[in-house]
């Protein structure tokens, strides 16, 4: 009886499973499908699809099996949130959800951003969840034209770029369309330009600028962040600048001190407003908040206490107060005059410059020890926020042109391989945002290549300085360094080699590291190594004998195939078998993890390759493969770090629109992790070479390689593990 009884809920589960598997079909994605082609082709909806595979809302790989509904089931696509009805040409209902944004929303619905605002004009402003979202795909979308007094928003344009390329300043752009910015700036959103002979006003309220925290503004209006909340409902959800405040002006904190940035005609610092001992000064480009303290004659905290935003930044176009006849006044040194052939980046809306001179520490340690850790305690316990830094692009482009969208394509036109160059700025563009967010203090100088130039004098007001030379087609054509304070040189993918007593930091570990690191872990493991190539004498042979003494070389043909009892001739059944596949061709790999993975009952074998450069696409390949064979290959990237490199593609994606391509990756670890080491409380030298650090996705563990030379030999050693996915192998390191 207990057996009858135990017989009825497998028999039910049983059903369960067997309904359950007639109610989809089995989709394996080709290339250059997405879910809404593949909703269309089966007559289901895209939500339902979504349903069925979490995570393909978000991605979906060619290769990869995708299970659809049957349409007889599926008519329409409900969740528990929404009733969206999703139909061949419409999108009906529906409600948006928190975290969702407008390119997420365009990419799922196959729709542009433009088309999805002009169907739901409640969304131009700010998506926000809980909006209602419409779509006729059958509507033709209306190309959208910019109005007198206003501007269509395009990529890669930057609030400080429109309001610079308009005539006006920051602060009149961003009090214009207080009610119309959110954090960033949208692609195709439509923005008011003010007369720049108008005066803009807050009518007794506070504008709220960029940085601003509840908790500043209540302490500063003299009120608890419930009354802040309570007089300013709007700002419950969120704090936003251009959110206009109500505020009490008989509870302003140092009201007399405080000046109201939007109710002064904007003038040249030649032109002031006096009232009483003080006058109203308008921040000049590369200006920073020591050089205003020195021109104003006071110390840096008597300076913010008269003039309490610039706690949070220092932003041209603002206006502050400044005495008028300070007991000091120092002229500051605008870094344009001293550097030759230097084109400044006036980036003062996303970066703080404080031109405070830095204590170097010369003392190093005898035996340097590299400090391990993937949060970078290191780095960040030391940071020294109080002094500045200098940090400089060695570009093709001029500032101006890189921040025009019109120069960018115009140059691509010409050379589409400056592209590369865009994409590597626009990583270095957020690195620079996460260390403002961090509080460092630096100046950002672009220097445009010229070849005729074959020196550069740099004449900088700090006691660090980096100098970040990506991409050089022709070493050859690097100018020589000759710069007053220490400096160094990072090099990303030129291959450059110091010419005078500056360091040189190459900061991508080398195709020769990669394969080193390999072999040395190989030699380690007491193993036999054989390697099997395509040609007649491998490609890297001298590299492995050199570390493999007794590696064994076995040749196969142009198709991946073995003369008779030639593997079974090298392989070893006493110990574990390494094969080292040196071959470029995808059938050679096909053939020849084929006869592997028959040898395997008999004999302990994995697979390695010697360069990640060499794993195909896994379109080509799949990666089963390499989990049955458990494969060991070098990464620079780190494949595992999951959360960090979407949190840095998420950020990336709302700034550009656009996923980061390698370069802009590039662009993002280095200038950040560069940024880091130079706000150190030691030399960079010392922190280079006692420090380990990794970004999202890049490790840079320098070595010294010779007298002015160093070389980034962070890499990770990988291996597929059919339990666990991938791992790294400690040892490897």
């Amino acid at each position: 009886m207990r057996r009858f009884f135990t017989l009825i809920p497998l028999l039910i589960l049983g059903s369960n499973l067997s309904f359950a598997q007639e109610n989809y079909t089995d989709h394996t994605i080709q290339k250059g499908e997405n879910v809404y082609k593949i909703s269309r082709q089966y007559g289901v909806s895209v939500n339902a699809i979504f349903e069925l595979n979490p995570g393909s809302e978000d991605i979906i790989y060619a290769g990869n099996i995708l299970r659809i509904p049957n349409s007889s089931t599926t008519t329409t696509s409900t969740t528990s949130t929404n009733t969206t009805v999703d139909k061949d040409d419409n999108i009906s209902n529906y409600v948006v959800k928190s975290g969702e944004t407008k390119s997420g929303l365009s990419r799922r619905f196959g729709v542009s951003i433009a088309m999805l605002e002009q169907q739901n004009p409640h969304i131009v402003s700010m998506l926000q969840a809980g909006h209602t979202i419409n779509v006729d795909k059958t509507i033709k979308e209306t190309p959208r034209t910019a109005k007198d007094g206003e501007h269509y928003v395009v990529k890669g344009e930057t609030l400080w770029g429109i309001a610079r390329n308009n005539g006006i300043s920051l602060a009149q752009l961003e009090a214009a369309n207080s009610g119309r910015l959110s954090e960033f700036l949208q692609i195709g959103q439509t923005l008011i330009i003010p007369d720049k002979t108008l005066e803009s006003s807050t009518e007794g309220g506070y504008l709220v600028q960029r940085g601003d925290t509840k908790f500043q503004l209540a302490k500063r209006f003299n009120m608890t962040i419930a009354e802040l909340e309570e007089k300013n409902p709007h700002t419950v959800p969120m704090l936003m600048a251009g959110h206009r405040l109500n505020v009490d002006n008989s509870d302003v904190n140092n009201s007399e001190e405080i000046p109201n940035t939007n109710e002064v005609a904007i003038t040249r610092v030649d032109s002031t407003t006096t009232t009483n001992s003080f006058k109203n000064y308008v921040i000049e480009p590369k200006e920073t908040l020591f050089g205003l303290a020195k021109k104003a004659g006071m110390t840096i905290e008597e300076f913010t206490t008269l003039n309490p935003k610039l706690l949070t930044s220092v932003n041209v176009g603002d206006i502050i107060k400044m005495p008028i006849n300070p007991g000091q006044t120092i002229a500051t040194t605008d870094i344009t005059d001293t550097v030759d052939t230097v084109d400044t980046v006036d980036t003062v809306d996303t970066v703080d410059t404080v031109d405070t001179v830095d204590t170097v520490d010369t003392n190093t340690k005898s035996t340097p020890t590299k400090i391990h850790s993937n949060k970078n305690e290191a780095l960040f316990s030391n940071l020294v926020t109080e002094t500045s830094t200098g940090l400089y692009f060695y570009s093709p482009f001029s500032s101006e042109e890189l921040g025009s969208s019109e120069e960018r394509q115009k140059m691509i036109s010409i050379n589409a391989d400056f592209q590369k160059y865009i994409d590597f700025f626009q990583g270095a563009q957020i690195a620079i945002d996460s260390a403002k967010a961090l509080n460092l203090d630096f100046d950002v100088t672009l220097i445009k290549k010229n070849i005729a130039k074959s020196k550069i004098t740099i004449e900088s007001p700090h006691s660090k300085n980096a100098i970040l030379v990506p991409f050089i087609d022709n070493r050859s054509n690097f100018p020589s360094i000759e710069s007053n304070t220490p400096i160094a040189i990072i090099d990303i993918e030129s291959n450059l080699v110091s010419k005078d007593s500056i360091n040189v930091y190459r900061s991508i570990p080398s195709d020769t590291i990669q394969k080193t690191k390999t072999l040395n872990y190989l030699a380690k493991q007491n193993a036999n190594v054989i390697v099997i190539s395509d040609l007649d004498e491998a490609r890297n042979k001298e590299l492995i004998t050199s570390t493999i003494p007794d590696a064994k070389f076995l040749k196969a043909d142009n198709a991946g195939f073995f003369k008779s009892d030639a593997l079974n001739n090298e392989l070893s059944k006493s110990r574990l078998n390494y094969i080292v596949f040196d071959s470029e061709k995808t059938i050679v790999l096909l053939n020849t993890t084929t006869a592997l993975m028959g040898k395997l009952s008999d004999h302990n074998i994995q697979l390695v390759m010697l360069e990640s450069s060499l794993l195909p696409k896994q379109s080509e390949v799949s990666d089963m493969r390499f989990r049955i064979l458990q494969l060991i290959f070098p990464a620079i990237t780190n494949p595992q770090n999951k959360e960090d490199i979407t949190n840095f593609e998420i950020k990336y994606e709302d700034v550009f629109s656009s996923k980061p391509s390698q370069n802009a990756i590039v662009g993002f670890n280095v200038t950040f992790d560069i940024l880091l080491r130079i706000s150190q409380n030691s030399s960079f030298e010392d922190i280079i070479n006692t420090t380990l650090s990794e970004q999202p996705h890049l490790k840079f563990d320098y070595q010294k390689t010779t007298d002015r030379n160093y070389s980034n030999t962070g890499i990770y050693l990988m291996q597929y593990n059919s339990n666990e996915g991938m791992i790294e192998l400690i040892n490897g390191n």
